[in-house]
């Protein structure tokens, strides 16, 4: 078992290192404004209040994707406290990230956690705009790897948070509305 956790360690920091180690400038600058506009589930707040306003007022579409991105983001807030993982840039010192460092623990990625379920949720209430939902929570992801305060691993946990979340909210929502 520890062979196995080794070479899943081993893998998630050779990704880490491919990832981070692509740098293009204007790419650079997409990725910090993705991070940014993906704190906290911002973006798909923003995002689920515009489509709420201008598709009909109908108050499922408002409270189930903010439901889901807030519970999404707590299970993944939470949950940092019971791995507390060393963000890449603290586990190896020559790694100088390209965003502000947060000092919480790498392990699970709030961003990806929030990303998935804005991505998710919005994308099964307004299909029409799933590719671009789709695409906006793949560069939240992806950015917290380029920009070097994330392993894959802990993004992939975070994505797995939101889908999760997500789906029990969907659930619980069916039985409400």
């Amino acid at each position: 078992m520890k062979g196995l956790a080794r070479s899943i360690r081993d893998l998630d920091r050779a990704l880490f290192r491919f990832v981070f180690g692509v740098k293009w400038t204007p790419f650079t600058s997409v990725m910090r404004a993705f991070t940014v506009v993906g704190t906290a589930g911002a973006l798909w707040g923003f995002l689920a209040a515009a489509a709420f306003l201008f598709t009909g007022l109908k108050p499922s579409h408002l409270v189930i994707p903010w439901t889901a991105i807030a519970a999404s983001w707590t299970v993944a807030e939470g949950t940092k406290y019971l791995f507390n993982r060393a963000r890449p840039f603290i586990w190896d010192t020559e790694i100088a990230p390209l965003t502000k460092t947060p000092s919480s623990s790498s392990f699970p990625s709030g961003h990806s956690a929030t990303a998935a379920a804005g991505a998710l949720t919005l994308s099964i209430l307004y299909p029409l705009f799933a590719p671009v939902f789709v695409l906006a929570g793949f560069l939240v992801v992806l950015s917290r790897v380029y920009l070097g305060v994330h392993f894959p691993i802990d993004v992939l946990a975070g994505v797995l948070i939101g889908t999760a979340t997500s789906g029990v909210v969907f659930a619980v929502a069916a039985l409400v509305w």
